[in-house]
C-alpha cells in the first residue's frame, strides 16, 4: 500500500512538471495593436526571456517613435520620413516599405489581412498586410498621432476601429468600409491611443486636462474626470482601473466604473509622456526623470523605482514576472516586477522612445536613429 501511494505521489510530481514545462513553452504569436490588447494594459501574458541577443536589425531613414506591431509573423513599422515597412519576423526580411508624404508617429494597427495607420497627413490608412496596397482611407481635420484600436461591435456582428486624433476628435469607424459610426468631439487635441474597456467603454485623455470615458455603441459620454494639465500620452487600464501621467509631474489612477480619481502620485518635477502598464497590483510607468515608476494600484504609494541613464519616454510593457522599458539612454532594461532590480540590460547605442513590443520570444523596439531592433534567442 505504501508503495501504492508513494507511485501515485510521482505521478503527481511528474504531471506537476510537466505541465510547468508546458506552461514554459508557451508563447505569444502575435502583438496587433499598441499596448499589446484593446484595454492597453502593456501586459505581454509570458514570463520575462532571458538576456536576448540581436537577432537582427532594420536600418530606416527616420526616427521610429510609434510601437511596432505584428500580425501572421509579418512586422509593421512607420517613422517619421513617412515610410511604412513590413518585415518578416524570423528573418528581418524586407517584405514591402511605402512612402508617404507626411511622418507616421502612431502605432499601426493589423485586423486579419489588414493594417490601419493614421498620419500627420491627416488621413486614416486601411493598407493591405500582404502588399501595403491600398484598400480605403478617410480624411480627418488635423494630424494623427495616436494609434487605432479594434474592437468587436456591441452586437458582435462586426469590427470597429477606434481611433483619437488631433483635432480632438475621438471616432468609430467600420473597419471593412471606414464608414464613420459615431464621433466625439472635444476642445482640444487628442495625442493618446483610446482603450476599448469590457467591450463596453472607450477610455482616452486629451489636452483639455479630462479623462473620458465613452459608451462604445453611440460615443455618447458616460464620466469625465478632470486632472491638472494636459494628458499628452495614451492611458492603460486593467479590469475597471485607468491610470494614466501628464504635465503637472503626476500619474493618476481612476475607477472607471464611479468616475472618480482615486490618487495622485508624483515624485520630481518632472512630467510623464509615457503610457503606463497595469497589472492587478501596480501601474509601471517611465518619466523625463529618468525612472521607471512602479506604483501601487491600491494607495497610490511608490513601490519601487529604477533609475536610469536618460529620458524614459518609451512606454514599459509587463512579463509576467518583470518590466522592459527603454531609455534614450540607448539601453533596453529588464527590471524585476516584485524587487525592482536590475535583470538584464543591452546597450543598443541608440536612442529609444518608441514603446517596444513582443511576439514569438522577440522583443521589438525601434530607436531615433531609424533602427527596427529585433532581440531574442539566435
Amino acid at each position: 500500500m505504501k508503495k501504492m501511494i508513494l507511485g501515485m505521489i510521482a505521478l503527481l510530481l511528474a504531471g506537476c512538471h510537466a505541465d510547468e514545462k508546458g506552461a514554459q513553452k508557451k508563447d505569444r504569436d502575435d502583438w496587433p495593436v499598441a499596448r499589446g490588447g484593446a484595454g492597453l494594459s502593456g501586459q505581454v501574458g509570458v514570463g520575462l526571456p532571458s538576456k536576448p541577443d540581436i537577432k537582427w536589425m532594420v536600418q530606416t531613414e527616420g526616427a521610429i517613435v510609434g510601437e511596432t506591431v505584428v500580425s501572421k509573423d509579418i512586422v509593421v513599422f512607420g517613422n517619421s520620413a513617412g515610410l511604412l515597412t513590413a518585415v518578416d519576423l524570423k528573418s528581418g526580411k524586407k517584405k514591402w516599405q511605402r512612402e508617404f508624404e507626411q511622418s507616421f508617429e502612431a502605432a499601426p494597427a493589423i485586423l486579419d489581412d489588414t493594417i490601419f495607420i493614421g498620419c500627420e497627413d491627416m488621413k486614416l490608412y486601411a493598407l493591405e498586410l500582404e502588399t501595403g496596397k491600398d484598400k480605403w482611407s478617410i480624411e480627418t481635420d488635423d494630424k494623427i498621432t495616436a494609434g487605432v484600436n479594434l474592437t468587436k461591435s456591441p452586437d458582435g456582428k462586426t469590427h470597429w476601429i477606434v481611433m483619437n486624433g488631433y483635432d480632438g476628435v475621438c471616432r468609430a469607424l467600420d473597419a471593412k468600409s471606414g464608414k464613420e459610426i459615431w464621433k466625439h468631439e472635444t476642445e482640444q487635441p487628442i495625442n493618446g491611443t483610446p482603450a476599448v474597456v469590457n467591450g463596453k467603454w472607450v477610455v482616452f485623455g486629451g489636452c483639455d486636462h479630462f479623462l473620458y470615458t465613452l459608451n462604445l455603441a453611440d460615443g455618447k459620454p458616460l464620466t469625465k474626470v478632470e486632472g491638472e494639465a494636459p494628458i499628452v500620452s495614451t492611458v492603460g487600464t486593467e479590469g475597471s482601473f485607468v491610470a494614466w501621467g501628464d504635465h503637472s509631474n503626476k500619474v493618476m489612477g481612476a475607477d472607471l466604473a464611479s468616475g472618480e480619481l482615486e490618487w495622485k502620485y508624483s515624485d520630481r518635477r518632472f512630467p510623464f509622456m509615457a503610457a503606463p502598464a497595469v497589472d492587478k497590483k501596480n501601474v509601471y510607468i517611465g518619466g523625463r526623470d529618468k525612472k521607471i515608476h512602479a506604483i501601487s494600484r491600491e494607495s497610490g504609494d511608490a513601490v519601487w523605482r529604477f533609475k536610469t541613464g536618460g529620458r524614459v519616454e518609451s512606454s514599459p510593457i509587463l512579463f509576467t514576472d518583470g518590466v522592459v522599458c527603454g531609455s534614450s539612454d540607448g539601453r533596453l532594461y529588464a527590471i524585476d516586477l516584485k524587487s525592482g532590480d536590475e535583470v538584464w540590460k543591452i546597450d543598443l547605442g541608440e536612442s529609444l522612445v518608441a514603446a517596444a513590443s513582443y511576439a514569438k520570444g522577440t522583443i521589438l523596439i525601434g530607436s531615433e536613429d531609424g533602427t527596427l531592433f529585433a532581440l531574442g534567442k539566435k
